[in-house]
C-alpha cells in the first residue's frame, strides 16, 4: 500500500500505519492510535446525485469497501452487515461499469445535493470598535471598505459599531444613517433583541422585504449605503480622561451580533467579524476596569487566580460560543493594539466556532502589514471565483465494531451524538461521534483518536455537511 499517495488523495495521515492486533498490545503504544484529517482538501471527485444509504440502523453509505453482488444487484454494509438492494438507477451496474462511489481509488467522494431547497447566501456582519484613535479608525475604515469589494456578489452584510454603547445600523434606511442603540452595561438576550428590533425568526433570502432584512441586506443592494456609513464613522464621543481607559463594550457587541445572526439566519453560513483595538472595560465580558491605576491581569495573576474579572468573563464568552455553535455561525476576532484586548477570556468564542484570530500592533503597520495581509488572504478567491471556505459543517465518524472513537482535537464543537462507535475513554472532545464546524477552510485539520477494542479491521465514514448543499464522505481502512 502506498501510504504517501493515500495521504495525498484523502487528506488523512495516521500516527501508525501498522496497528496492534489487540487491546493489550494497544495499551503498550506510547503514541495513541489517531489520525490528522483535513475535511476540505481540494480537488475531490464530485457527483451530482444522492448517496445510497444502508437500510440498517447504521445508516452508512455505499463505498468502495462494500461487498457487492452485481448479478443479484445487492450490496452488504461493512458496518452492520445489512444486505441492501441497489436502487433502480443502478440497474446497469457490472464489474466493468461501476458507479463512482464503488471505484477503488474514490475512497473520498463529494456529493452535490439538490433537494429544491434555497441555498442561503454567505453572511458577513462587521462589528467595529470606535474607541480607536482617529488615525487607527481611518485605516480600519479603509480596509473594511476594500474588503466589501472582495465579497461574493450574493453576500449579505450588516454593520455594528461599539464603544460605550452598541449601535446596530438599519441598512434599509437610505435617507441617512439610522441605528438602534443598546447600552453597553448589560447583556441583550436573543429574545430581547428579536422583540426590540422586530426581527423575523424565519428568513427568505430571496425576498428583500422579509422581516429582519432591515439590518442584514444583500451587498449588491446596500453597498453604497454601507460604504457611506463606514466612511462617516467617528471616534466614540464619550470623553476619556487622561487617567482612564476608553469604555469599550466588546462583549455586548458580540452578544448583539450573535443574536442578530441567530434570529435572522439560523443554521446557515455567517461570520461575525469583530474589529477591536483594546481591552474590554465595560459591561459583560470586561477584563479590566477603566481606571489606568488598575493594571491588566498578567500571567502571574492568571496562574494564582487573582484576576478578578477572568472567571466571570470566561463564563460569559463560553455562553456566547455555545449560542454561535448552535446556529452554525463563526466569530472572528481581529485585534490590533499595543496592549491586551482580552483574548485569553474570549478564546472559546473563536476556537469553538472555527473563527479567525489576528493580533497585531496596529491596523496601520507599514513595516509588516499583518492585518492588511491577513484580511486580503482571507477573502482571496480561488480559480473559480469563489471564496475557499465552507460554513455550518458537521463531521461524523463511524467505525466497525473493532474500533471506537475517543474524541477530536481542533476547532470544532461536540454535538453530543452517541453511537456504538463511541469509546468510554475520552481524548479531547469525546463522548460523541459527531462534531460541528461552523467554518471550514482548506487548511483546517482535525485530530481524531481511537481505541482498539478487538482485532482490527477499520472502516470509518466521515460526513462533512456544508450547509444543505454537499456531503463529503471518506471511507478508510487498515
Amino acid at each position: 500500500m502506498d501510504f504517501d499517495a493515500e495521504e495525498d488523495r484523502d487528506g488523512i495521515r495516521w500516527s501508525w500505519n501498522v496497528w496492534p492486533s489487540s487491546r493489550l498490545e494497544a495499551t503498550r503504544l506510547v503514541v495513541p492510535v489517531g489520525c490528522m484529517y483535513t475535511p476540505l482538501k481540494e480537488n475531490m471527485p464530485l457527483v451530482y446525485y444522492e448517496p445510497v444509504a444502508c437500510k440498517g440502523s447504521c445508516r452508512s453509505v455505499l463505498n468502495p469497501f462494500c461487498a457487492i453482488d452485481v448479478k443479484a444487484k445487492l450490496w452488504i454494509c461493512p458496518f452492520c452487515l445489512q444486505r441492501n438492494q441497489f436502487p433502480p438507477s443502478y440497474a446497469d451496474i457490472s464489474e466493468t461499469n461501476l458507479p463512482a462511489e464503488l471505484i477503488p481509488n474514490y475512497t473520498t467522494i463529494e456529493y452535490v445535493i439538490s433537494r429544491n431547497q434555497p441555498l442561503l447566501p454567505p453572511v458577513f456582519l462587521f462589528a467595529i470598535d470606535t474607541c480607536l484613535i482617529a488615525s487607527e479608525l481611518e485605516e480600519l475604515k479603509a480596509n473594511i471598505i476594500k474588503t466589501l469589494s472582495l465579497l461574493p456578489e450574493n453576500s449579505v452584510v450588516g454593520l455594528i459599531t461599539f464603544g460605550k454603547t452598541v449601535q446596530v445600523y438599519e441598512l434599509a434606511f437610505e435617507e441617512c444613517p439610522k441605528s438602534y442603540v443598546f447600552s453597553g452595561t448589560k447583556d441583550v438576550t436573543s429574545k430581547q433583541l428579536q422583540d426590540q428590533l422586530k426581527l423575523g425568526a424565519a428568513r427568505n433570502p430571496q425576498n428583500p422585504n422579509t422581516p429582519g432584512n432591515r439590518f442584514l441586506m444583500p451587498l449588491q443592494d446596500v453597498e453604497f449605503t454601507l460604504e457611506s456609513i463606514v466612511e462617516e464613522l467617528q471616534p466614540d464621543p464619550n470623553p476619556v480622561k487622561s487617567d482612564k481607559r476608553p469604555l469599550r463594550a466588546t462583549g455586548v457587541a458580540m452578544s448583539v451580533g450573535i443574536g442578530l445572526l441567530e434570529n435572522s439566519f439560523p443554521n446557515s453560513g455567517a461570520r461575525l467579524m469583530v474589529f477591536t483595538g483594546g481591552a474590554v472595560t465595560h459591561g459583560p465580558g470586561q477584563i479590566a476596569s477603566d481606571d489606568l491605576r488598575e493594571p491588566l491581569r498578567g500571567h502571574s495573576d492568571l496562574t494564582k487566580e487573582k484576576a478578578k474579572h477572568t472567571k466571570k468573563a470566561q463564563k460569559f464568552y463560553g455562553e456566547l460560543a455555545a449560542r454561535a455553535v448552535k446556529s452554525g455561525h463563526t466569530v472572528d476576532i481581529l485585534c490590533c493594539s499595543l496592549d491586551q484586548c482580552g483574548y485569553y477570556e474570549m478564546q472559546e468564542v473563536s476556537k469553538r466556532t472555527g473563527g479567525l484570530v489576528v493580533m497585531a500592533d496596529s491596523f496601520d503597520d507599514p513595516a509588516f502589514g499583518m492585518f492588511k495581509q491577513t484580511l486580503a488572504k482571507l477573502f482571496q478567491k480561488d480559480d473559480k471565483g469563489a471564496l475557499p471556505m465552507a460554513f455550518n459543517a458537521t463531521i461524523e465518524v463511524q467505525t466497525t465494531r473493532e474500533l471506537k472513537v475517543c474524541g477530536a482535537i481542533g476547532h470544532c464543537a461536540s454535538l453530543g451524538k452517541k453511537s456504538s462507535s463511541v469509546a468510554e475513554m475520552e481524548i479531547g472532545m469525546g463522548n460523541t461521534c459527531a462534531w460541528k464546524l461552523p467554518c471550514v477552510d482548506p487548511q483546517l485539520t482535525l485530530a481524531l483518536y481511537f481505541e482498539i477494542v478487538n482485532q482490527v479491521r477499520l472502516l470509518f465514514k466521515v460526513v462533512a455537511t456544508v450547509g444543505q448543499a454537499r456531503w463529503r464522505l471518506l471511507g478508510h481502512r487498515r
